[in-house]
């Protein structure tokens, strides 16, 4: 037997004004979604910073969705801290003593009893810093002459030929040092000053930028001629990152061999500081991360960033997890043994991973799966420059140089955050180019620096 239910009618006014609510929760609703989608997307947009492939290592296993998507290691599996069997020890050993010194009791510390018998002695080596010295202060009196013959006016030079400054070129290598090598702020620079020398170095933040402009300025000569080997160079690795100047953004480009370091800083990230720097017509390579600005020339395309797009499309799925495994496999044996590898052995790995690339790309290259057309995207982009590092002996197939040629001026940016103006940021890439030049020859800095500061200007 069916049950018919008694319908209730609202009444108009209540059915309008039902409807007035309904729409006012459909319009917080929404509302409420349209914020949420507009924070999706910044979160969004936030994560890529840390995650994208061309992220290093280093920063992008700190981001929070790469961490959840690899899991701590079982304990296990966990490799033992510190030093593996057979690993040389680092233990200092004890310098030679400058004055030995032998102590003698006649007493007992604690009764006071004469009654002692010697059964042994310890040895310790204490290593100690001499006091500060005195700061040196020369007072410099130049004699001016006027020749009678052409009537020109001088100053009696030091013997030397150095002119004198107020402040010497020890201080000024030390202030240079201090602040670029060892990242101290001219506030912490001051303070180590004062505790070298006392009073007589107490100088001002001010003082202490102009002595590290002035040292800028006489190593003039050796950025000239740091440019000058770049140019001649067979291949230079280049890269490039963001840095601000007076608050403004702008980029810090590095140009690195095995033996020369230049720095520049340029409002642009185009290929006209590239032109600027190696030439329009530079015939050697380029080895780079593959941006736009450096298409053109001779390219070595960096390996690292291929197999980061790679290691990234193998979280997200299987086929290419298969594509990122066998990069990683012909990337082993392009370049094992590569220092040693004879020009023959050179020739036949250029036309196996020739072989090998096609191959990979006529495989995955019809895939639809997102994650895999993005690897090979990036791999087809660049096929002309994947293998140019076999055909060129001493060339390697990343580009880590390029970036540890940068890593000295991105951890003083972190430190920093900006430069104050163009001047300083001239003075700041120029000292780190000519320090970081002399750090790759394995030359002393300290030496040249000194030496550079002491010539006749």
């Amino acid at each position: 037997m069916a049950v018919t239910l008694p319908l209730t009618r609202l009444a108009p006014e209540e059915d309008e004004e039902e409807l007035v609510v309904s729409k006012r929760k459909l319009e917080e609703l929404i509302r409420e979604i349209e914020r949420l989608r507009k924070e999706n997307e910044e979160l969004r947009r936030r994560l890529r910073v840390h995650e994208n492939p061309n992220v290093p290592p280093s920063v992008r296993n700190q981001a929070p969705g790469f961490s959840r998507a690899r899991p701590l290691t079982p304990p296990e599996g966990r490799k033992e801290p510190g030093a593996k069997p057979g690993h040389p020890g680092t233990t200092r050993e004890n310098p030679p003593p400058d004055e030995k010194v032998a102590y003698t009791a006649q007493r007992c510390r604690k009764c006071q009893s004469p009654r002692l018998k010697w059964i042994g002695k310890e040895t310790t080596v204490e290593t100690e810093l001499p006091p500060p010295p005195k700061p040196k202060v020369t007072e410099h009196t130049q004699n001016v002459y006027r020749c009678e013959e052409c009537g020109d006016e001088f100053r009696a030079a030091p013997p030397d030929g150095r002119e004198p400054t107020e402040w010497g070129p020890r201080l000024q290598s030390e202030v240079v040092l201090g602040h670029l090598l060892d990242r101290l702020p001219y506030r912490k620079l001051r303070a180590r000053l004062i505790r070298l020398g006392g009073e007589l170095l107490r100088l001002s933040p001010t003082t202490l930028q102009a002595i590290v402009w002035r040292a800028s300025d006489r190593l003039t000569g050796e950025e000239a001629g740091i440019l000058e080997r770049l140019r001649k160079a067979p291949f230079v690795h280049v890269d490039e990152s963001i840095f601000r100047v007076d608050g403004h953004r702008q980029w810090i480009w590095v140009f690195v061999t095995e033996e020369d370091l230049l720095l520049v800083i340029r409002s642009s990230r185009s290929r006209e500081v590239v032109e600027e720097v190696l030439g329009k017509e530079y015939p050697g390579t380029i080895v780079c991360d593959g941006w736009k600005a450096y298409l053109g020339w001779i390219l070595q395309r960096c390996w690292a960033h291929l197999l980061r797009y790679g290691k990234e499309g193998a979280e997200q799925s299987g086929e290419a997890e298969r594509l990122y495994g066998e990069l990683c496999t012909l990337y082993k044996e392009l370049t094992r043994d590569l220092e040693t590898a004879s020009l023959r052995a050179r020739v036949r790995r250029l036309r196996k991973g020739t072989r090998a690339l096609k191959g990979l790309l006529k495989r995955f290259g019809e895939s639809a799966d997102a994650a895999v057309q993005k690897v090979v995207t990036y791999l087809r982009n660049g096929m002309e420059g994947w293998l140019t590092f076999l055909s060129t002996p001493g060339m390697e197939a990343t580009n880590n140089r390029g970036e540890r040629g940068l890593r000295e001026a991105i951890v003083i940016r972190k430190i920093i955050g900006t430069l104050r103006n163009e001047r300083g940021a001239r003075a700041f890439t120029r000292l780190l180019s000519v320090l970081g030049t002399w750090t790759l020859r394995g030359e002393d800095v300290t030496t040249n620096l000194l030496g550079a500061l002491s010539r006749p200007s």
